[in-house]
């Protein structure tokens, strides 16, 4: 007389004493001593998922180096005070030229440059210190904040990140790889003086501080005095331009003053248009081949 069939996935009494002498064997390591816990596979070999209690190997647990984490978007707290005054800076750019151009047009050159520190501000407010008697230190340093706000976060991404940052920016902007190439010969040929020529002479200022903030290339206390000064006397430059202009500057201003709102409306309605066609073809670009 046969006995029972086990069912599906039972086991048999031999099966039974066999899978106890098993269990009750204690798992070893690699040198022969016993260990505490059973070692769990990292990955299911069926699905290749992570499975629950699995030890991770050292590459899945060691920690990502900055820039790897700004390219996948990882950000933290101090990835955010780098490169988010830059994002802000860019969009603030295009958002607060329409803010800039009313407080021109309505005689508020002072305002306009602390805001925005614009040439055409700046120009103004040398002219208002030979007309209407403006201090020049306000003069002078009413647009020193604006225009130096974002450098400190180009010499530390510079630090923190290397090349990464600029691939980062050069995703939406591919002038940032030619930027680079002529800002590094000129870099390598003059330093500190290039930082603080940067803003006076016209040339790409934050490709300079971006090179400067590369490890091994500038303290942050000698990067900081140099772009103030540069900085200055770029603002000399152009303040100077103004105050030798006088009264026929302000008087242009005066003239368009009557026609702000229609000036302003036409300028909100190009960026719009910009924006449309710079996405549009950025998305074109985008879902084109690979080259």
């Amino acid at each position: 007389m046969h006995g029972r069939r086990p069912a599906r996935g039972g086991l048999t009494p031999w099966g039974r004493l066999r899978h106890a002498r098993t269990a009750a064997v204690p798992p070893y390591d690699h040198n022969g001593r016993v260990t505490s816990e059973p070692a769990l596979p990292a990955h299911d070999p069926a699905t290749s998922s992570p499975l629950i209690g699995a030890v991770p190997s050292p590459g899945e647990t060691a920690p990502r180096p900055p820039r790897q984490r700004l390219i996948e978007g990882h950000w933290g707290w101090l990835d955010i005070l780098i490169v988010g005054p830059l994002v802000a800076s860019s969009i603030y750019y295009y958002v607060g030229l329409p803010l800039g151009t009313w407080l021109i047009l309505h005689n508020q050159p002072v305002k306009a440059a602390l805001l925005r520190g614009s040439t055409a501000s700046m120009i103004l407010t040398g002219a208002a210190v030979r007309t209407s008697g403006l201090s020049i230190w306000v003069a002078l340093l009413a647009p020193l904040p604006i225009t130096m706000c974002t450098d400190p976060c180009f010499f530390y991404g510079g630090r923190r990140y290397g090349r990464a940052l600029i691939d980062f920016l050069g995703r939406n902007d591919p002038r940032w790889n030619r930027r680079l190439a002529r800002g590094e010969r000129i870099f390598a040929r003059w330093a500190g003086w290039a930082v603080f020529l940067a803003p006076v002479i016209w040339l790409p200022n934050s490709v300079f501080y971006f090179l400067a903030g590369e490890p091994r290339r500038m303290a942050f206390w000698q990067f900081i005095l140099l772009d103030a000064a540069g900085e200055l006397a770029f603002i000399v430059e152009i303040e100077a331009l103004g105050y030798f202009i006088g009264k026929p500057a302000e008087d242009v201003a005066k003239s368009l003053s009557n026609y702000s709102l229609p000036i302003v409306i036409g300028m909100v309605v190009l960026i719009v248009i910009v924006s449309v066609v710079s996405g549009a073809r950025q998305a074109r670009t985008g879902s084109g081949p690979a080259r």
